[in-house]
């Protein structure tokens, strides 16, 4: 039977049926019109075992209509047609919410003045406004279930509106997010939403999350800024996770001149646009880092050493090392920007690591793949060679930032030996600021060697970013015990007990200088 909405609407009534209800095995929402004019019909339908609970919201925030629809053999309708004056029915978006035990279902449907281009709203503050150009992306485009958006495939890609956005955030927590079709990604196919959107999600903070097949885009709220928020403009998103021919060509091209590298085939590339018509702007960089999920085949897990395995910019012949890190099948990294990106293993090996120093080559090996060591040249890395104060600062400040937990900028330099412009400058000033280092009566004495009891203090502060569990050795027990400081007694217990040091055996030997060997292997074990 036919509902006509009227003045009756403010008199309606409905009692919500009994909670309890399993969820429906096959609940869906359909709507036979995307669009529709006052005075005409428009049918929700679909399949639910359980009541229907149909909500309609007008595009001012206020209930439109409600109803409580009862399945016969497995389907449901409901016919309703819309008033016919502007009180009752505004022109503008709806957003339809409908619910049948545990599961919930939003979509939307506009209210026009003539069908085909989106309508008109003579009547500001009633919802709706002056009908778009036919170039702009219509507000219902796509689907919304909770706070995940389906786009629907328009004629230049995926596309979704500002209404289906609305309704995505009315149960957002966080984050909204646009799921595309799983072949998207090999495909590099467009993502194509309204510009107003970006400032929609900075003023909810929220997050915009865009999985697209084995690739997950996370952008945090305000990362992404454009300045053409017109009516008009639109932003396209491209993500191609297809090692093309072109793609493995700029690849091997990098390769050839840095030969310790070797391809994994996993690569990713990513345009974002800001489009106004012919006006085509790329966006390169990000206001904040993205957060980019990488899922591998089976395959690729296999033969992908997580030890050496990094992601890398390829800049024209140069590799820009990213970060990255591999957790099962899973390779995550963060970018301020967006290009071709390709997960290399980076297997570097020096002449002086054999014979008595080949206890440090696998440490050095894992540390020179995430860039937290180098060699003294190409060929050498040094290892009996004493390391310094300011080098040992520069070293456990890569290894924290790989961590990727400790943000901090470097601030005013505490320490008058420290100047301007040094290569371990801002390591020291932001380690001394995350209280990592500290000096002596205003002098950090950026040249002299460290010993392995400062170094084992430092150790043991930038600890609290990773991940340690006891070795199970309990405590030490070293002859030299005595001579270790009293400042650094507690720091050594600890790093014993976490396995990050092991003396020659018998003796700590706390006033001796760290080798560049040693340093290695200690930080290698602070990493997972």
């Amino acid at each position: 039977m036919k509902k006509v909405m009227a003045a009756l609407l403010a008199l309606f009534i409905v009692v919500l049926p009994a909670t309890g209800y399993a969820a429906a095995a096959s609940f869906a929402l359909n709507l036979s019109a995307k669009e529709v004019l006052r005075g005409g019909e428009i049918t929700f339908s679909g399949t639910a075992e359980d009541d229907v609970v149909l909500k309609i919201i007008r595009p001012n925030q206020t209930t439109f209509y409600m109803d409580v629809i009862e399945p016969a053999e497995g389907t449901y309708s409901s016919t309703i047609t819309i008033p016919e004056t502007q009180e009752f029915a505004p022109w503008g978006v709806y957003k339809v919410v409908a619910s049948s035990g545990s599961s919930s279902v939003n979509k939307t449907f506009s209210v026009v003045e003539k069908l085909g281009e989106g309508g008109t709203n003579p009547d500001p503050g009633n919802g709706g406004g002056t009908t778009p150009p036919a170039t702009t992306i219509p507000a219902d485009a796509g689907d919304s279930t909770g706070s995940v958006i389906k786009p629907e495939l328009g004629k230049d890609g995926y596309i979704f509106g500002s209404g289906t956005l609305a309704s995505a955030i009315s149960s957002a927590q966080g984050s909204v997010t646009v799921e595309l079709p799983a072949a998207t990604g090999d495909a590099g196919s467009s993502l194509n939403f309204p510009a107003e959107t970006l400032k929609t999600l900075k003023d909810k903070n929220l997050d915009l999350i865009i999985i697209s097949g084995n690739s997950t885009l996370r952008f945090p709220a305000g990362s992404l800024a454009t300045s053409d928020t017109s009516a008009n403009a639109q932003i396209r998103i491209v993500v191609n996770t297809l090692l093309t021919n072109d793609a493995k060509s700029v690849i091997d091209k990098a390769l050839q001149a840095n030969k310790d590298y070797a391809s994994t085939g996993v690569v990713i590339s990513a345009t974002i646009q800001s489009v106004n018509g012919s006006n085509v702007t790329e966006i390169h960089n990000l206001d904040k880092p993205a957060e980019v999920t990488l899922k591998l085949t089976p395959d690729q897990a296999k033969q992908i050493g997580s030890d050496l395995a990094g992601v890398y910019y390829v800049n024209g012949t140069k590799l820009e090392y990213v970060g990255g890190k591999l957790k099962g099948d899973t390779f995550t990294f963060k970018t301020n920007h967006f290009s071709t990106y390709t997960i290399l293993e980076y297997n570097k090996t020096f002449a002086d690591l054999s014979g008595k120093w080949a206890w440090a080559a696998e440490a050095v090996k894992a540390l020179s793949a995430k860039h937290i060591v180098t060699g003294v040249d190409e060929q050498h890395y040094a290892p009996s060679r004493n390391i310094t104060r300011a080098e040992f600062a520069t070293m456990i400040m890569r290894t924290v930032d790989w961590t990727e937990k400790a943000s901090v900028e470097a601030g005013t330099n505490p320490f008058k030996d420290v100047p301007a412009g040094q290569y371990y400058t801002d390591a020291v000033t932001r380690a001394a600021k995350l209280g990592i280092v500290n000096g002596y009566g205003g002098a950090f004495r950026p040249n002299d060697p460290i010993t392995r009891e400062e170094a084992v203090v430092a150790l043991m502060r930038a600890a609290k970013y990773f991940e340690l569990t006891s070795s199970g050795k309990g405590a030490s027990a070293f002859t030299d015990a005595k001579q270790i400081s009293a400042w650094a007694k507690d720091a050594v217990e600890k790093a014993w007990a976490a396995g990050l040091i092991e003396g020659d055996g018998k003796l700590f030997h706390p006033k001796q200088a760290v080798t560049r060997a040693e340093v290695a292997v200690m930080l290698n074990r602070l990493l997972p």
